[in-house]
């Protein structure tokens, strides 16, 4: 019974034998199953290559702009500060210390801060946060100077017992203006000069 069963077993292996080999002549045998194998992983390492260098590029890019914007904003940054020192040095000069006349209350600067506000809306002002607190500093301070009723009342009405007080005011605005040139216009510069080479080496990729 058993040796029955196994010569039925071998016999219908010799006839499903010839069908497979058919069936592997029909599609070209196994190089053909070869050749498909290789097609199929070409596409798909072809396809990640593809999505690889299409992500580098968009990081790159994206990386570029970055660069650009930070290098756009610390030159408008800049001009505007420029522009702050110099109003306020003028006014500075004409501040009476000992003699000379008063000065109204319409005739004291407003800080043009146009880019600053901009600037605190912008993710790269994430970037470079020292320069970002030190000018918001001296922003801050000068502010403070500017809108300060008995620096308006000394300076409207001079007498001989405030020349100390209006000496002194006079010279934390030098102290400010100082500040802005010594130390936060170096910075700015150096940090776009940065910008600026990371700018070129992007351009040149």
């Amino acid at each position: 019974m058993a040796k029955a069963k196994i010569e039925a077993d071998t016999l219908e292996e010799l006839l499903r034998r010839p069908q497979y080999t058919e069936f592997l002549e029909a599609i070209g045998g196994w190089r053909f199953l070869a050749g498909q194998f290789v097609t199929i992983l070409g596409t798909i390492f072809g396809v990640y290559l593809a999505a690889y260098v299409g992500f580098q590029r968009n990081l790159e890019y994206d990386r570029f702009v970055q660069a650009q914007q930070r290098s756009d904003l610390l030159m408008a940054l800049r001009e505007e500060l420029k522009q702050n020192m110099d109003r306020l040095r003028k006014f500075n000069e004409r501040l009476p210390a000992n003699v000379g006349t008063g000065v109204l209350n319409t005739e004291w600067p407003h800080l043009r801060l146009f880019v600053w506000q901009a600037a605190g809306r912008s993710t790269s002002a994430l970037d470079m946060p020292q320069i970002m607190i030190e000018v918001q500093s001296v922003y801050d301070d000068v502010n403070d100077m500017l809108n300060d009723a008995d620096a308006h009342q000394m300076f409207r009405s001079l007498s001989s017992s405030n020349v100390y007080d209006r000496t002194r005011f006079k010279e934390r605005l030098n102290d400010q203006l100082k500040l802005i040139e010594d130390s936060i216009f170096p910075a700015i510069d150096t940090a776009t000069t940065a910008s600026g080479q990371r700018l070129k080496q992007y351009s040149e990729q």
